[in-house]
């Protein structure tokens, strides 16, 4: 069994973290282990709900399976929310809420993290906000059209979760699934642009559970690099399995958004990636 080694903790990022100057962006793959679906999976399962409840021709079918064979999930998952129209709000919720998916040992892991200023997920489902009640009932959890009670929490210094795409639990305010999605927030929520901005301009962030093939953690971070200098900003750093990167990828990683790689095993990622929050908790 691999163990991550805490001296592959960057020091820069423990500095950072013991000044409080910390975030964490969570991803996909860290609801994967409470049993919700990864990105193909999700869109195959949307497109069985589209069949179901809409009804497409089997030409339609067959080009929808082969984009997302081809992991083109963006492409995909706008063609499938336009064709499920008003039947998409109760997809969402019957995915990411119906099944009560538990807050795995990574989540608890995450809540060990006592001084994180934020938490901020692509991720719709509800188990970072139900971890971080244990800690906090209270707890402030905000969307994309939240940008005021994130400056708030941002300038007092109150840890907050910022659902950036939506919450599943309140999908008729809006789900973030789209290219077309997000050019519209940002066009008629300044506010998100400029709190994004503060965001990643201001603290280090730590991406657990994402992947370069993440479709929604690229658009915004194709936002955020777009916004200001990546160059002027802190270090930020992701977590990634070593076997699943190259040289090139890291490369990009680093010259396009100022993130360095702190490489975990796939052999049992989820556990090297606990232990590595485990590890930063403790230092």
């Amino acid at each position: 069994m691999m163990a991550f080694d805490p001296a592959d903790l960057p020091s820069p990022l423990i500095d950072q973290y013991r000044k409080g100057h910390c975030g964490l962006l969570v991803g996909a793959g860290a609801s994967v282990g409470a049993g919700l679906p990864n990105w193909g999976d999700f869109l195959k399962g949307m497109l069985a709900e589209t069949k179901t409840s809409v009804g497409i021709g089997a030409d339609k079918v067959a080009d929808y399976e082969s984009l997302i064979s081809q992991g083109r999930y963006l492409m995909a998952a706008s063609g499938l929310k336009s064709d499920l129209g008003s039947f998409f709000a109760g997809y969402i919720r019957r995915v990411f809420i119906e099944p009560k998916p538990e807050p795995t040992a990574l989540h608890e892991a995450m809540l060990k993290l006592e001084k994180l200023q934020f938490v901020v997920t692509t991720n719709y489902d509800s188990l970072i906000e139900r971890t971080f009640r244990q800690r906090d009932p209270d707890v402030t959890v905000c969307t994309f059209k939240d940008a005021g009670e994130v400056r708030r929490s941002l300038s007092s210094r109150d840890f907050f979760i910022l659902k950036a795409h939506g919450d599943a639990g309140r999908s008729g305010d809006g789900i973030i699934l789209t290219d077309q999605d997000y050019r519209n927030i940002l066009f008629k929520e300044p506010a998100y642009q400029h709190m994004l901005a503060t965001m990643f301009s201001m603290y280090t962030v730590v991406f657990i559970g994402a992947s370069m093939t993440d479709p929604e953690l690229n658009l915004m971070l194709n936002y955020v690099a777009s916004t200001f200098s990546p160059d002027s900003g802190p270090t930020h750093y992701a977590v990634l399995t070593k076997e699943k990167i190259n040289e090139v990828e890291k490369e990009r990683w680093f010259k396009d958004f100022k993130i360095r790689i702190v490489p975990v095993s796939s052999t049992d990622e989820y556990q090297e990636l606990t232990q590595m929050l485990l590890a930063l908790a403790a230092s």
